[in-house]
């Protein structure tokens, strides 16, 4: 399997990464739910929707299109992390995945009728709760192996690179239920740029 963040990083999303993937095969309606105006629909690949990226600016702009067969990608390419009402509300099953400079938050999943938190732990332990959809693929990931500093007991409190860690695992767990892994393929790919409004703030 290819170092799927050493890829997005590659990439240049290195300050910011927000990826959702959908279980749709209908990419225009994924992005409609999630708020694009698809009259600003541009296709293009990769690095030419790059050219926008800024990560938490006021302009939000998605580049979507096909992952994998039945499914859905939404990269943010700049603004906050799409909403995902419209998703829960139409039934579909998704997972998100954020970081924020070398934050990475918990996972976002939706299951189709319910949404939850796949979360962190001790050094790359992700915890989802019993009977979630994640749970199967978790399985395979498996319990994470402790670093040297727990067992002789360091004051070390945190691993340096327990964010990467638990970022791989979540990178795992949406390549694994997709059906499709991050590659150079991928990033070569063409989708379509949209930009999503704000919200009006009444």
């Amino acid at each position: 399997m290819h170092d799927q963040w050493e890829l997005l990083r590659g990439a240049g999303l290195g300050r910011g990464f927000t990826g959702t993937w959908v279980e749709s095969g209908d990419a225009d309606g994924v992005a409609a739910l999630l708020g694009a105006d698809l009259t600003s629909r541009q296709d293009c690949d990769l690095s030419t929707a790059m050219a926008h990226y800024r990560p938490m600016a006021f302009t939000e702009r998605i580049w979507a299109g096909a992952h994998s067969d039945g499914w859905t990608h939404a990269l943010t390419i700049s603004g906050p992390p799409p909403v995902t009402i419209g998703l829960e509300e139409a039934g579909l099953r998704f997972l998100q995945i954020r970081t924020v400079d070398a934050q990475v938050h918990d996972l976002l999943h939706g299951d189709g009728v319910t949404t939850g938190w796949a979360t962190q732990r001790w050094y790359g332990e992700v915890i989802v709760d019993p009977g979630s959809m994640l749970e199967p693929y978790l399985q395979e990931v498996g319990r994470p192996e402790m670093p040297a500093a727990v067992h002789s007991g360091s004051w070390v409190s945190e691993p340096e690179h327990h964010g990467r860690v638990c970022l791989e695992i979540y990178l795992f767990l949406a390549g694994r239920m997709s059906g499709r892994f991050i590659d150079s393929e991928w990033l070569d790919e063409k989708r379509a740029l949209y930009t999503v409004p704000l919200p009006v703030v009444t």
